[in-house]
C-alpha cells in the first residue's frame, strides 16, 4: 500500500518536476565536481582564461575611459576655439601696443590648460608673424630654424583638427610631444594659426594596478601613455608593437595574446578604437605568476571540500528540488482558476507562455515609446552637430546616424535663416525674459510651419537670447542659380507675418545652400555674424548673408574728437557733461546709417580708450570693473538708446564712483582744514581764493575737491555755516536782528533777503515762531 502510494504521488507529477530535480543536481553535485577536478588539474589554466574573461570587460572599460577622456579634450577644445578673442584679426596684431589684449589672450590659455586635466600646455601660434603664445613663456618669437619648420608644417595640414606626435615643444622645454592641433579660425579655409594643446601622458586613465602592464598607442602606434608596471619591461613594448604591425585592425578590434618575459609570461589583451581619424590601441598585460600564485596553499583544501561536499549536495538536491517545485505547482493550480481536470496536466511551461504574451504585449508598448522618441533624439543630435559639440564626426558618420534616426540626407541641399525679434521701444514698454521667451516660442511655432511647406525637413535652434535659427532641408531639383530664390520670398513673407500678427520686427539673415551637412555649422556661423550688420535706424530686415559679409568692409567716420573730449570730460567727475558728450557721440556714429556692429565697435572703443586713461591716471579699471561681462552685455543690445543708458550705468557710474573714493589724501586734509577755518572764522570775509592761494593749488581744483567731499559748493556751506548761527541767536539771544547780521558779516538788508529765501520767513518770524520767550509770551 505504501510502495502504491508513492507510485501514485510521482505519476501525478509532471514533466517540470522532473526537470527541477535534474536541475537541482546539476546545479549542486556537477558544478562542485567540475571545480575540484579544474582545480586539481588545470587550475592554473583555468584562473588565467577566468583572468582573461574577467580582464576584457576592464580593458573595454578602459579603453571607452581613454575614448571618452579625449573625446571630452576635443569637445572642450573645438569648444574654446570658437571664443570670439581668437578671431583672425590676431594674425596682423600689434602684441606689444595691444597689450590689454595680449593679456587677455594669456589669461584665455591660461584658462584652456587648467580646464581639463590631460591639457599640460597649451600654446597659440600665429603662423604670419612666426610667434607663440603660452602662459608661462609669454609671448615668444621661434628663433631656432628646426622649431619653425615643425610648427609651420602643422598648417600644411588639410584637416582642421588633428592628433600630432611629431610636434616638439619650442625652446628645448622636452616633455610629451603628443599635441591637438587645431586651425584658427575653426572650420574655415584661411587659417592664420593654430591652437596647441600638449596632452601630458601621466593623467590618461589607465585603470591599471601595481603588476599591470597597460600601454595606449595612437594611430602610427607610437606609445601616448603607460603603467607603472609598464617601466619595469622596457622590451615589451617593441614585442608588442611588432606583433601589432603583422594584425589588420580596426574599430573595436581584440586581440588576445602572450609574451615570455623574464621566466614568466605576459597575458595579453589588446582593443583598438577610432581616434582623431586612426585607430589607436590600449594594451593590457598582467603575468601569468601574479595569477596563479593564490592557488599553490588551497588544493588540498578543494579535495577536502570535494568530497563533503559532493555528500551533501546529492542529500540536499532532492530536497531543494521539492520545496522549488511547490510554488511552481501552486501557480499551475491558480492559473487553472481551481477547476479539476479530467487528464492530469504534464506541462507546467503554459504558465510560462502566458507569461511570454504578457511580455510580448510591454515589449510592443516599449518599440511604440521609442518610436516616439526618435524625433526628440534626432533633434538632440542636429543641434549638437550644428553648434559645434560634434565636429570630430565625417560626413559620412553623420549621414549614417540620421539614417538610423528616419532622416534620409540623400538628395537634399541645405539652407540656414537666423531670425532675431527687436523690442519696439518704450511705447511697448520693457520686456521681462517671460515676454521674449513666449514671443520667441510663438515665432518660432509661425516660422516652422510658413518653412515646412516648402522644405521638405526643418529644424529650429532656439539660442535663448531672442534669436533662432532654422535650417530647412530641400530637395536638389532647382539649378544651383536659382536655389536661393524661394528662400527669400519665403523669409520676406516671414517678416511680414510677424508683423502682422505678433506685431514683433525681426531681421533675418539667409546664408546657403550647401549640398555638404558639414559646412551647416559654418553656415550658421556666418549668418549669425551677418546679424551685428544690421542697421539701428531700419524696422525688419532681410539679408543676404554672402552679400553683406562681402560689403563688410564698411568706411565710417569715426569721431576722434568726441571719444577724447568725453573722456577728459569724464576725467575730470563732470558726468552730466560726459552724458551729453556720448549722447553726441552715438549720434555721430549712426548718421551715415552704420549698421549695429559699428556702435558696439564704436562704444568698445570708447570703452578701451576709457580704460587706457584710467591706467594712465592710476585707475585700475580690471578693479573696478571686477566680474562684469562689459562686452558680452553690450553686444546683446540692440538700440541705440539702451547703448547710451548700458554705458552710462556700467561704465560711467562705476568710475565716477571710484573717482569719489580715490580723491588724493592731501586734498581731503585741505578741504578739512578749510571746514574748520569757515566754523571758527565764519563772521570774516572768507574767500576760496584765499585759500586756494596758502595752499598753492588752482580755484577750480580746490572748488572740484570741495564740492566733491562735501556735496555742495564753498558759498553754499559758508552761508549754510552762517545761517546756522543766525538761527541760534534768534532763538537764544535777544540781540537785534541788524546786529545778528553784522555780527555773521552780512549787512542788514542783504541778510533779510538771503534768510527769508533760504528758511521762507524773516528772521523776526523766525524769532518769534522758535524763541522760548516770545513763545511762552504767546501762551500767556
Amino acid at each position: 500500500m505504501v510502495s502504491q502510494g508513492w507510485t501514485r504521488k510521482l505519476a501525478s507529477k509532471g514533466i517540470m518536476y522532473w526537470k527541477t530535480i535534474a536541475i537541482a543536481i546539476l546545479l549542486t553535485c556537477v558544478p562542485i565536481t567540475i571545480v575540484s577536478f579544474i582545480n586539481w588539474h588545470v587550475g592554473n589554466q583555468y584562473l588565467i582564461r577566468q583572468h582573461q574573461q574577467n580582464n576584457e570587460e576592464l580593458v573595454n572599460d578602459t579603453a571607452r575611459q581613454i575614448d571618452e577622456q579625449f573625446s571630452q579634450l576635443v569637445q572642450y577644445a573645438v569648444h574654446m576655439i570658437s571664443n570670439p578673442i581668437l578671431k583672425p584679426s590676431l594674425a596682423d596684431m600689434n602684441f606689444v601696443d595691444q597689450f590689454e589684449k595680449t593679456q587677455e589672450l594669456s589669461d584665455t590659455l591660461y584658462f584652456i590648460e587648467n580646464g581639463d586635466p590631460l591639457i599640460d600646455q597649451a600654446y597659440l601660434y600665429v603662423a604670419k608673424q612666426n610667434k607663440i603664445m603660452q602662459p608661462m613663456l609669454g609671448l615668444r618669437t621661434l628663433d631656432l630654424p628646426a622649431d619653425t619648420i615643425a610648427w609651420k608644417n602643422i598648417m600644411q595640414s588639410e584637416q582642421n583638427i588633428f592628433w600630432t606626435n611629431q610636434l616638439p615643444r619650442p625652446f628645448h622645454k622636452g616633455g610629451s610631444t603628443h599635441a591637438i592641433v587645431m586651425k584658427l579660425p575653426f572650420n574655415s579655409r584661411q587659417s592664420y594659426g593654430a591652437l596647441v594643446l600638449y596632452v601630458n601622458p601621466d593623467k590618461i586613465q589607465l585603470n591599471a594596478g601595481s603588476e599591470q602592464i597597460a600601454f595606449v598607442l595612437d594611430g602610427e602606434d607610437t606609445l601616448v601613455g603607460q603603467s607603472d608596471a609598464s617601466k619595469q619591461h622596457p622590451e615589451v613594448l617593441s614585442n608588442i608593437q611588432e606583433m601589432l604591425s603583422a594584425t589588420k585592425r580596426s574599430y573595436d578590434t581584440q586581440s588576445h595574446f602572450q609574451l615570455p618575459i623574464k621566466d614568466d609570461n605576459l597575458l595579453v589583451s589588446t582593443i583598438s578604437f577610432e581616434k582623431m581619424g586612426g585607430i589607436w590601441t590600449f594594451v593590457s598585460g598582467t603575468p601569468s605568476s601574479a595569477i596563479t600564485a593564490p592557488t599553490g596553499p588551497y588544493k588540498h583544501v578543494v579535495i577536502i571540500y570535494w568530497i563533503g561536499s559532493l555528500c551533501l549536495a546529492l542529500a540536499l538536491s532532492w530536497f531543494a528540488s521539492n520545496r522549488m517545485y511547490k510554488p511552481i505547482r501552486r501557480i499551475v493550480d491558480l492559473f487553472r482558476e481551481g477547476k479539476a481536470e479530467t487528464t492530469p496536466e504534464n506541462n507546467e511551461l503554459k504558465y510560462i507562455e502566458e507569461k511570454w504574451r504578457l511580455h510580448r504585449s510591454v515589449n510592443e508598448t516599449l518599440q511604440s515609446n521609442l518610436n516616439q522618441s526618435i524625433p526628440k533624439v534626432r533633434e538632440a543630435l542636429i543641434n549638437q552637430f550644428v553648434l559645434g559639440q560634434a565636429a570630430h564626426l565625417s560626413e559620412t558618420e553623420i549621414v549614417e546616424k540620421l539614417q538610423t534616426l528616419q532622416l534620409d540626407l540623400s538628395g537634399q541641399h541645405f539652407f540656414v535663416m537666423v531670425c532675431r525679434l527687436h523690442s519696439l521701444g518704450k511705447k511697448r514698454g520693457q520686456l521681462t525674459a517671460k515676454d521674449i521667451q513666449l514671443l520667441t516660442y510663438a515665432a518660432v511655432n509661425l516660422l516652422q510651419e510658413m518653412a515646412e511647406r516648402t522644405a521638405s525637413y526643418v529644424h529650429i535652434v532656439d539660442f535663448m537670447d531672442g534669436s533662432f535659427a532654422v535650417i530647412a532641408f530641400m530637395p536638389s531639383t532647382l539649378p544651383a542659380e536659382e536655389r536661393k530664390r524661394p528662400l527669400m520670398q519665403l523669409s520676406a513673407e516671414m517678416l511680414d507675418t510677424l508683423r502682422k500678427v505678433l506685431n514683433m520686427p525681426a531681421t533675418i539673415v539667409v546664408n546657403g545652400p550647401t549640398e555638404a551637412w558639414t559646412d551647416v555649422p559654418y553656415l550658421l556661423e556666418q549668418a549669425r555674424r551677418a546679424l551685428s550688420y544690421r542697421s539701428f535706424t531700419s524696422d525688419s530686415q532681410l539679408l543676404d548673408a554672402d552679400v553683406v559679409l562681402e560689403q563688410a568692409n564698411l568706411k565710417v567716420e569715426f569721431p576722434f574728437e568726441l571719444e577724447q573730449e568725453f573722456t577728459h570730460t569724464l576725467n575730470l567727475g563732470l558726468e552730466e557733461e560726459a552724458m551729453e558728450i556720448l549722447i553726441r557721440f552715438v549720434e555721430a556714429l549712426q548718421n551715415d546709417g552704420a549698421p549695429e556692429w559699428v556702435v558696439h565697435q564704436g562704444l568698445t572703443r570708447l570703452r578701451n580708450n576709457l580704460f587706457r586713461s584710467m591706467i594712465q591716471s592710476n585707475h585700475n579699471p580690471y578693479a573696478i570693473y571686477d566680474g562684469m561681462k562689459l562686452q558680452e552685455e553690450l553686444e546683446e543690445l540692440r538700440d541705440a538708446n539702451a547703448c547710451i543708458e548700458w554705458f552710462h550705468a556700467k561704465i560711467i557710474k562705476p568710475y565716477m564712483d571710484a573717482l569719489n573714493r580715490s580723491y588724493h589724501q592731501s586734498m581731503k586734509h585741505l578741504v578739512d582744514q578749510i571746514i574748520v577755518a569757515m566754523n571758527e572764522n565764519y563772521m570774516s570775509d572768507l574767500s576760496l581764493e584765499t585759500f586756494a592761494m596758502e595752499a598753492g593749488v588752482s580755484v577750480s581744483q580746490l572748488s572740484k575737491a570741495f564740492r566733491q567731499m562735501t556735496g555742495i559748493n564753498y558759498i553754499d556751506y559758508l552761508t549754510s555755516i552762517k545761517m546756522s548761527h543766525c538761527k541760534k541767536l534768534l532763538v537764544t539771544t535777544d540781540m537785534k536782528i541788524s546786529d545778528i547780521a553784522k555780527a555773521v558779516g552780512y549787512q542788514p538788508p542783504y541778510f533779510n533777503r538771503m534768510f527769508k529765501k533760504l528758511e521762507g520767513m524773516t528772521p523776526g518770524q523766525y524769532r518769534e515762531q522758535f524763541n522760548p520767550v516770545h513763545v511762552n509770551k504767546k501762551q500767556a
